[in-house]
């Protein structure tokens, strides 16, 4: 089975067309790309539109801020695509940014790890990670502005396609 990512980054596009358009000369970009490793074990991203299982992906996510004020309370949420799961540990923001994830469809976010309290057979509770592959949503909640007149912010994270 193909993923393809357009349909997803169609998505996403919608969601920052609505920021853009209330905040003025903000702008988004969502680019996909599949990670490779060469024969000397190099690290390769190559830009694409679609993937196959068993290939990683990353989606690097850019802000632009074109006008002439510089833009705060930014958070940047981003749906894990389906047919994929999250790598851990994998995001990456060029700014001070707090990274959260979730796993109820973004109804809300937290910090990793994920930790819930368990009810066990005999009865007695104890605390489990919930692991990656249950977050359906990641976000970053800068702790700066987006400068103005051509400032950018890039966010990035990487999935397994299955």
């Amino acid at each position: 089975m193909r993923v393809s990512s357009l349909s997803f980054l169609l998505f996403f596009l919608a969601g920052i067309a609505g920021f853009a358009y209330a905040n003025g000369a903000v702008t988004g970009e969502i680019q996909a790309f599949i990670v490779s490793t060469n024969d000397e074990g190099e690290e390769k991203i190559t830009l694409t539109s679609e993937a196959v299982p068993g290939q990683v992906m990353e989606f690097q996510i850019v802000f632009t801020n074109n006008g002439d004020s510089d833009v705060s309370g930014i958070k940047v949420v981003d749906p894990i695509p389906q047919n994929t799961r999250y790598i851990e540990k994998s995001h990456d923001a060029d700014v001070a940014a707090a990274f959260e994830v979730s796993i109820d469809g973004g109804e809300t976010f937290e910090s990793e790890p994920v930790l819930r309290i368990e009810t066990q057979a005999d009865g007695t509770q104890k605390q489990v990670v919930v692991p990656p592959e249950q977050y359906t949503h990641v976000r970053w909640v800068t702790e700066q502005g987006l400068p103005s007149k051509g400032g950018s912010h890039k966010y990035s994270y990487r999935v397994a396609v299955e």
